[in-house]
């Protein structure tokens, strides 16, 4: 009945979860909308492939630590949110059961079923094995992204609960043992009655255990799984007005799958800032003079490229053209090539690197048009200086020459 309770519970957790996270995703557009375009893709949902295998022991009058065999189990299943998913897990192999009074019956004496070769040596206690074959559908629980906002991490711890059938036969030792041995009580019917035996039991399974998984690369991850199962009175072939239990505990790898990819953002269209027309000026005829020689007046220049998110490349070639064409008509003036990046993403490490990058390619740009390095001068002033006061403006490179 408890663990029938702790899965009502996890079932309306789920439910509650499954409705705060569909309210984060409507808030945030996309959802996980940092995180997603950190990794380069959603990391939820996705489907998954696992196996595991291990050891299991039975509860019972002889001691567990005696009772343990080896278990191997597969699952498929998907993570619908960053906290729900299901799984449908299939786990068998072998189990033991065991009579913890033989020795006082028997005591030192020793015997062994050669045409079985199942049941072990006489002593205390008495061991016998069978066969098992589990297959539930199990309702996985995130506990870290219950109360995380950060929804992807190197290690997550799942909640396990699930219903399903256990199928058991193959417990041929213990009808030799019971019908050779003075075991203290009659319990040869526990799988049917006497007179028709029965070699197969099928029953339920109520499952709830924890998960321990490490993510070690964006489709795989390892880790360790302890289960606790409820089965039927009669799973180990004998009655005690109780369910029995067993307990499996086993290591993990998992295939992830089935990951959306992130849609980017266009870039915005670059804008180019235009001198300010100059103001209409009042027409004077002038007084005849002489004339004077021909002046070259020079003229400064300054341009302005713009960038999307993490992009470095240049693609207004008119504003390039326009600098070649300044630094040809004067040679002997220096221009400064400077980035920028904005404050409102990354980080100032990465931003300093950003900000280099692109001033670095436009300096590349022009000296493959001409522009001999030595009259250009780099700099990368990262997010330290944001030469406009809308965030977005500030991923850009000026160019200024006097």
């Amino acid at each position: 009945m408890r663990i029938l309770k702790s899965l009502v519970a996890m079932a309306v957790v789920a439910l509650c979860s499954m409705n705060a996270v569909a309210q984060t995703e409507s808030c945030c557009g996309s959802g996980m909308c940092a995180e997603a375009q950190e990794l380069g893709y959603k990391p939820y949902s996705y489907g998954f492939v696992q196996v595991q295998g291990g050891i299991g022991t039975t509860f019972t009058d002889v001691s567990c630590w005696k009772l343990l065999s080896p278990t191997f189990s597969v699952a498929v299943g998907d993570m619908f949110t960053p906290i729900v998913g299901a799984r449908l897990h299939v786990n068998a192999w072998e189990s033991k059961g065991g009579f913890d009074t033989m020795g006082q019956y028997y005591a030192g004496m020793t015997a062994f079923n050669q045409s079985e070769g199942g049941w072990e040596l006489l002593g205390s206690p008495m061991k016998y094995k069978f066969n098992y074959f589990n297959t539930n559908v199990d309702l996985l629980i995130n506990v870290f992204n219950i109360f995380s906002k950060k929804v992807h991490r190197p290690f997550d711890v799942y909640l396990v609960g699930g219903v399903g059938l256990n199928y058991a036969w193959h417990n041929k030792d213990f009808e030799c043992i019971t019908s050779q041995y003075n075991v203290g009580s009659d319990i040869s019917n526990a799988w049917g009655a006497s007179q028709t035996p029965r070699r197969h039991l099928l029953s339920h399974n109520l499952r709830l255990g924890l998960l321990a998984d490490v993510n070690i690369a964006k489709n795989w991850s390892v880790g360790a799984e302890v289960d606790f199962n409820s089965l039927d009175d009669r799973f180990n072939s004998k009655y005690k007005d109780a369910d029995d239990w067993m307990m499996t505990a086993q290591l993990s790898v998992t295939y992830k799958f089935g990951f959306k990819k992130v849609s980017k953002p266009a870039p915005p269209a670059p804008v180019i800032e235009k001198a300010p027309e100059p103001e209409p000026v009042e027409v004077v005829a002038p007084t005849p003079v002489e004339k004077p020689k021909p002046v070259v007046v020079e003229e400064p220049i300054k341009e302005t490229l713009f960038y999307a998110i993490r992009e470095s490349d240049v693609d207004t070639q008119s504003i390039i053209n326009r600098v070649v064409a300044w630094c040809k008509k004067y040679p002997n003036k220096k221009i400064t090539v400077d980035g920028y990046a904005d404050k409102g993403t990354g980080n100032p490490k990465l931003n300093v690197g950003y900000a280099q990058k692109r001033a670095e390619k436009v300096a590349a740009l022009l000296q493959e048009k001409g522009v001999p390095a030595s009259q250009m001068t780099v700099n990368s002033y990262g997010d330290t200086v944001q030469p406009f006061p809308e965030n977005d403006k500030n991923r850009c490179v000026i160019i200024e020459g006097k």
